[in-house]
């Protein structure tokens, strides 16, 4: 049996069958009963206790057409839509859109109104929404499946000391890798959880003796003090022991399948995806390119916090 106690019944469930007795209709139309009353009060004309689908199906259309809610960015200026398109283009996301048209021109629009502008642009064939992150796609919901891999000597990040999520000290960061092209290339990501500094390099592969020589790169051209670091689960981090050398850090994985135990360097991994989006090969982005990527994502992180 479906829930339907989220959408009106429609017009196609009931053409067959005429004028419905309300007390029968939720096993005849197999919806939860609960949503009847609703639809009998809210939406039908009293007929004899009798439930007119074709009444019903007249005020539903009604209503939506008359409707307030989600018809905001049908009121937005010309000059608002230019506001908007402009930092659109530069990969701005609408919450941030908002923030700044609220402290820069004094302009109130919502996120939930650009959006839907963005969105409505989309139906009518625009491209607005390719500059939104992940080209506004949803999601997906990764399903557990146990422990697929062992780690040796993993230490969980139940154990991580608590002041690495205060963000109150540097030094306690959260690593990942990201994928290029027919898995050809990598890049190894790290960013501070207190003052949200990143790191970038690009590996070949992803194997474990790759990441640790990696950041011996790392540590031997930058400034970090590690004090601890966070990744997920994943064998190219199976050389952890020999990472925590170098780096003089404790390091911790996060619980499987929980992007929110690492959820800064997640957001980072996805500026990165706004202008290397998937099939991107590294290898062809030079060092340079990589540099200014940082910084573009340094002055993302910024105006964020400035909002």
């Amino acid at each position: 049996m479906e829930c339907a106690a989220s959408r009106h019944v429609t017009l196609c469930d009931a053409d067959s069958r005429g004028f419905i007795v309300v007390a029968f209709c939720s096993a005849i139309l197999h919806h939860w009963m609960c949503k009847i009353p609703t639809e009998v009060a809210t939406l039908t004309i009293d007929f004899k206790g009798l439930y007119c689908h074709r009444l019903t199906s007249r005020c539903a259309q009604e209503k939506r057409a008359n409707a307030k809610q989600g018809q905001a960015f049908q009121q937005i200026s010309e000059e608002e839509k230019m506001l908007i398109h402009q930092r659109l283009s530069t990969h701005t996301s609408p919450d941030v859109i908002s923030q700044e048209l609220i402290r820069e021109h004094n302009i109130q629009v919502s996120e939930s109104t650009i959006y839907r502008y963005i969105y409505d642009d989309r139906e009518r064939g625009g491209e607005l929404y390719k500059n939104l992150p992940h080209s506004g796609k949803p999601y997906k919901k990764k399903v557990s499946r146990g422990d697929q891999t062992k780690i040796p000597n993993r230490v969980g990040i139940e154990q991580r000391p608590a002041i690495a999520d205060e963000k109150t000290e540097f030094g306690h960061f959260e690593i990942d890798t990201v994928v290029g092209r027919d898995h050809q290339s990598y890049l190894l990501t790290l960013v501070d959880k207190a003052n949200k500094m990143c790191c970038i390099r690009k590996m070949p592969n992803k194997q474990a003796k790759t990441v640790i020589n990696t950041f011996m790169n790392v540590v031997g051209s930058t400034f970090f003090d590690f004090k601890t670091i966070t990744s997920d689960n994943g064998t190219e981090f199976a050389g952890h022991e020999a990472i925590s050398k170098i780096t003089e850090a404790d390091f911790y994985f996060a619980r499987p399948y929980r992007s929110c135990d690492r959820g800064l360097n997640e957001h980072t991994n996805g500026l990165i995806r706004r202008f290397l989006p998937k099939g991107t090969d590294f290898n062809e982005v030079s060092d340079k390119e990589m540099a200014l990527l940082r910084k573009v994502i340094v002055s993302f992180r910024k105006v964020i916090f400035l909002c």
